[in-house]
């Protein structure tokens, strides 16, 4: 089972919707999000800075259901409240109910980085004894783990934008190595305070025009996004005796760092050719029958194309005769919702 919270989509049929019918959730900060600076002029010198794919509502949620007081779930983060709240949706949505499971050997391992939250406590909140545990990000997974009474491995997990990926590798290794049985694994972003926003834009990564552009000449930087979602992983046989309704099946998984390259942020084409071959050899995947290929495509005018050349080389290498031409199709989903950074790998899985 899975859960979500995207862009202009909370349900399978919205964001099929999105999809098939080639939308962009991509929109102007919500006006009740944050104020920005005196100096930023969002209209003109700039534009593109408030271009982002926003999530509605990130301020509701119901205390009283999750044994939480209405002041304490003022100083929690809003991204551990929507994990509490995915958690809750995943285990309906696979047809159980969360006292089935309660007090299982259920793993958690959630994919983030860094709390915008935090930020605005500090400025707005004080020094209440509640903000340590409403900020901590340790807490994303572990108040999971605490609501619904799991005792397998808890971890957060930061690795930038492939934190919600890895997180998916770690909680198969933790089952295979019998650590868990089973494994909720979530991400989550969302944007909360204008730092940053102002950070990358400095820094020339967003998208000057506020559009995703991936693969396209046109491409001019990325554009931030928001997010959460939440997968419920089983072993298949397990899955299969328990009666359970399959909606995917991760077949191997593979994990690498680029080394050094061209900048700490710049990614390494021969990395990632090895990777993708470690990938489809782990498991045991003919690269022929690979029909698609959803991408990270950032939209940027340098990762993209190191991504394509990467991604040839790679099904070149596995391959052991001519592939056909245009076998395999290729997108990125950050064209619909933005760039859900830390929680952009589950995106793209829930889209697949």
């Amino acid at each position: 089972g899975y859960s979500f919270k995207f862009p202009g989509a909370s349900t399978e049929e919205e964001l099929w919707d999105i999809l098939i019918n080639k939308k962009s959730s991509i929109d102007e900060l919500p006006k009740d999000r944050f104020n920005w600076p005196d100096w930023i002029d969002t209209k003109n010198k700039h534009k593109g800075i408030d271009r982002g794919g926003y999530v509605a509502d990130i301020d509701k949620f119901d205390a009283a259901f999750f044994r939480i007081t209405p002041a304490e779930a003022e100083l929690i983060d809003p991204q551990q409240r929507m994990m509490l709240e995915l958690c809750w949706e995943t285990i309906e949505k696979a047809n159980y109910k969360a006292s089935d499971i309660k007090g299982s050997h259920t793993g958690v391992f959630i994919g983030a980085s860094g709390s915008d939250y935090e930020l605005l406590l500090r400025e707005h909140a004080g020094k209440d004894a509640l903000t340590g545990t409403g900020t901590a990000l340790a807490l994303l997974p572990n108040r999971v783990s605490y609501f619904f009474d799991f005792d397998g491995p808890s971890m957060q997990i930061d690795t930038a934008c492939s934190s919600s990926l890895v997180a998916i590798n770690e909680a198969i290794k933790a089952m295979k190595q019998g650590e868990c049985a089973t494994a909720m694994v979530g991400a989550v972003n969302l944007i909360c305070h204008p730092a940053r926003n102002l950070s990358y834009y400095q820094a020339q990564m967003l998208s000057k025009d506020g559009l995703c552009q991936t693969f396209d000449e046109k491409a001019n930087g990325y554009v931030r996004g928001e997010g959460a979602a939440m997968l419920w992983l089983k072993p298949l046989k397990q899955a299969v005796a328990d009666g359970d309704h399959v909606k995917g099946i991760i077949r191997g998984t593979a994990i690498n760092h680029g080394g050094q390259a061209g900048g700490l942020t710049v990614p390494n084409p021969k990395k990632q050719r090895q990777l993708i071959e470690s990938a489809y050899s782990n498991a045991g995947v003919d690269i022929h029958q690979v029909s698609y290929l959803e991408a990270h495509g950032t939209g940027t005018s340098l990762g993209d194309p190191i991504e394509i050349d990467g991604l040839k080389n790679a099904f070149n290498a596995l391959a052991n005769k001519e592939l056909v031409s245009d076998s395999c199709g290729i997108g990125s989903v950050k064209t619909n919702l933005g760039h859900l950074e830390a929680a952009a790998g589950m995106a793209g899985v829930v889209k697949l």
